[in-house]
Formats: structure tokens, sequence, C-alpha cells
């Protein structure tokens, strides 16, 4: 009876590892450019980038399995070292994946993203790989014959967001800043600043968009981004101005962003959204 139990046991944790598999998929977005596409719409993209001096990873994803993944996937690719890895932000489902990726040379995140993953490690008591260089404003890093800009727009995403910008392949990692047919999640956002980061991003010389949710696409995404954080402002504030109160603003603000979003992924996420952009607009009118 016991070996029974251990048996299932087994066939249940091999098919859970076999469907987390299957949650992302594999594209090359440029040569020697992958991304691991989160295909749920729940998690978030991982990419490296291999070179003839070693290899850069773009956010670990989840946990250890998907991490695992990430891994197995680039030494189908290559037998190079995992020499960086660049964290986006602290969100748990951008880093969980870094203790898989800790003989890498370098973990690197902005300040402020770091000091989270620390502060919200210590508050839910669980063991996380931090970054252990970290930078403010801007930070280059150079591998074989990429040439990478990291720079932080300030409070966007969140408050430690960077996004990675690499003009000789005129390709751009946003990190949690692009979600692509999915709402994006707003609980440690800015949203004035985050639009002004999404035009920031617009003006540079850029072809293809690795977004931190959904599949890679064009320049297209970032504009489409910025146009829901625009419409979420707009909605908002047109009921702030008419002095509806949260309930009926979250009502009127959900039918309005339901005629032309209702097809993205997790649409369950406006009435959080309006909540979010309603508080932040009401304190800058000092209401």
């Amino acid at each position: 009876m016991r070996f029974f139990k251990f048996l299932c046991v087994g066939i249940l944790v091999w098919m859970n590892s076999a469907a987390l598999a299957q949650e992302a998929k594999l594209t090359e977005a440029l040569p020697n450019i992958y991304c691991m596409v989160d295909t749920t719409g729940n998690g978030a993209n991982a990419t490296f980038i291999t070179t003839k001096e070693g290899v850069i990873v773009i956010d670990t994803r989840g946990n250890n399995s998907e991490a695992g993944e990430v891994l197995k996937a680039i030494r189908k690719v290559t037998d190079q070292p995992v020499v960086y890895v660049v964290n986006s932000h602290f969100h748990n489902e951008n880093i969980s994946g870094n203790g898989v990726f800790k003989s890498a040379r370098t973990i690197i995140a902005q300040k402020r993203a770091l000091a989270m993953t620390v502060l919200e490690a210590a508050r839910e008591k669980r063991k996380v790989t931090p970054a252990n260089l970290a930078f403010d404003k801007k930070l280059e890093l150079k591998l074989g014959k990429y040439h990478l800009k990291l720079i932080h727009p300030g409070p966007a995403h969140t408050d430690g967001d960077l996004y990675i910008y690499v003009p000789k392949w005129r390709i751009i990692f946003t990190g949690g800043m692009v979600y692509n047919g999915i709402i994006p999640f707003l609980g440690d956002s800015n949203i004035e600043s985050w639009i002004d980061a999404l035009r920031e991003m617009e003006d540079l010389d850029a072809e293809v968009i690795v977004p931190g949710h959904g599949s890679v696409g064009g320049k297209p995404l970032v504009t489409q981004m910025k146009h829901y954080l625009m419409e979420l402002k707009r909605f908002v504030n047109d009921a702030l101005d008419d002095q509806k109160n949260l309930p009926e603003t979250i009502e009127i603000v959900k039918a309005k962003l339901k005629m032309k979003y209702s097809g993205w992924k997790h649409f369950d996420r406006v009435d959080e959204n309006v909540v979010r952009a309603y508080v932040e607009y009401s304190a800058k009118r000092g209401t």
C-alpha cells in the first residue's frame, strides 16, 4: 500500500511537471534571442540570449520548476554558462526561479526592486535568491556581440522596473511594463508615470517587443499598453468629475473598457485596476 501511494504521488508530480512545461512556449524572437512565453496569462515570460561568451537570462519565472524548463531550453541551444541574470522587477513570477541560476556570475536588479525582493521574502517567510548587483537609473552590459542598455524609467508597473534596449538589434525587453492581450496587474503601479515611461519607450528605435506577459510582437504593443492605461485614466477622471463614488466608478468604467478590451485575458482584473486609478487620481485632486 505504501508503495502504491508513493507511485501515485510520483505520477502526480510527473503530471504536474508536464503541465508546467506545456504552459510555456519557446519562441525565437531574433537569432540567438529566445523567449519562453507563458501561454496561460497567469505567469511571466523569461528570455535568454546566447553568445559565444555565455548566456544572459532575463527573468526566471515563478518557481524552480518553471526556471528548470528555461534552463533545459538553454541547454538545447548552447552549453555556454549563464553569465548574467536580469530581474525586470520584484514580482514573484519574475524572480522566484533565481535559485536555479545562482551559479551565474551576476544577478542584476534595479535597487528598489532588490529592496522589495528582500522585504517581500521576509514578510512571506520564503527563501529567495536576490540580485547581487543593483543600479539606480541606467546600466550597460556587454557580452559577445550584444550590448544591452538597462533603463529604469522611474515608477511604472512597480517602483523598481527596468526595461532593456538593444539598439543594434532594435529590440526591447519590457518586463512588466507591457502585457500583450492581457489586462495588467496594477497593484504596485503608478499609472501616470507608467504612461510617461511607455511614451519614452515608444520613442526608441525598435521593431521587436518582448513583453513581460504574452506573445512577442512589434512596436504597436507598447502603444496598445499605453492606450489601455490612458483610457483607464480618462474614464476614471471623468467619473471623478461627475462626483461618482467608487462603486459607481467601477461599474461605469468597466462597461466602457469592456467595449474594447473584453477579449483580453484576465478581464476580471479591471475592477482592481479601476480601484487603483480611483485612489491615484483622487489623491492628485486632494480628495
